[in-house]
């Protein structure tokens, strides 16, 4: 086991093992397709209720630099995943993943819209002695895109991540971690929401569970062969615990704003 934790081997994933492991072929093809289905569902939901909370109380449970990271994580994967696509003949999987991360992107894209065109000041007012205008509001949302690109590609080739299957596993465990640490900050419930945190939950215990997607398209993320995986499951499931904690100490919202507007349990 030690051997394991301080030792690194110059091995990770292939493209084979997509498109073996994501065959009908495949024994466990139907239970991988029933994990990875309910794992992009998760995603997806975690999405809808940061929907729900910036257009009921004006608030997003996300800051900003976690839109403008997923945006350039998932435009870059979309890209990858459809030249993929190109490279194997159309196989379903790649099809399929790229047309998912071009959804998650229009995700952002209004996440992103409302960040400029409602929260603006209450991001970065702190920075202007004036009002925080639209044009700045898109030049420094235009500016960290950029920067999470370049931080994306690069580390994509630090760490030999030619499908992005590894950054995956790293934007679950921001989103385990972060929210949390940005409500305790913010110190109200507003804008965050218990039903949030919950899915957020299951979303984590689902990404880490040894029969994960990821350990079921390659043996590279099994427990034998990377350990780090799973420890650093165990911590972000621990961070997602903690974020109903953090909500629980805060002063309980009301269930209706005073526009008449019902607020996210």
């Amino acid at each position: 086991m030690l051997d394991q934790l301080f030792t690194f081997y110059p091995t990770t994933y292939s493209l084979d093992d997509f498109r073996t492991a994501f065959s009908p072929d495949n024994p466990q093809f139907a239970f991988l397709l029933i994990v990875a289905a309910f794992t992009f569902f998760i995603g997806y939901m975690e999405y809808v209720y940061s929907f729900q909370l910036v257009r009921r109380e004006k608030s997003a449970p996300y800051p900003v630099w976690m839109h403008t990271f997923y945006f350039a994580h998932d435009s870059m994967g979309a890209i990858v995943f459809a030249m993929a696509a190109k490279a194997t003949g159309g196989f379903w999987f790649f099809t399929a993943a790229s047309i998912a991360l071009v959804i998650w992107n229009l995700f952002e894209v209004y996440n992103l819209y409302k960040c400029i065109y409602v929260e603006r000041q209450e991001i970065w007012g702190h920075l202007h002695q004036e009002p925080v205008t639209v044009k700045e509001a898109w030049l420094r949302v235009i500016g960290q895109i950029l920067i999470f690109v370049g931080v994306v590609n690069l580390f994509r080739v630090f760490m030999y991540d030619p499908y992005m299957f590894k950054w995956f596993i790293f934007t679950n465990v921001l989103i385990a971690i972060v929210p949390g640490l940005y409500w305790e900050k913010r110190g109200t419930q507003i804008g965050a929401s218990y039903k949030l945190a919950i899915v957020i939950l299951i979303g984590t215990i689902n990404s880490f569970v040894p029969s994960n997607m990821w350990a079921l398209t390659s043996d590279y993320f099994t427990m034998s062969n990377n350990p780090w995986f799973y420890i650093l499951g165990v911590i972000s499931t621990g961070f997602a615990v903690r974020n109903l904690i953090v909500l629980k100490r805060m002063q309980r919202k009301p269930k209706v704003l005073e526009n008449g507007i019902k607020t996210v349990w």
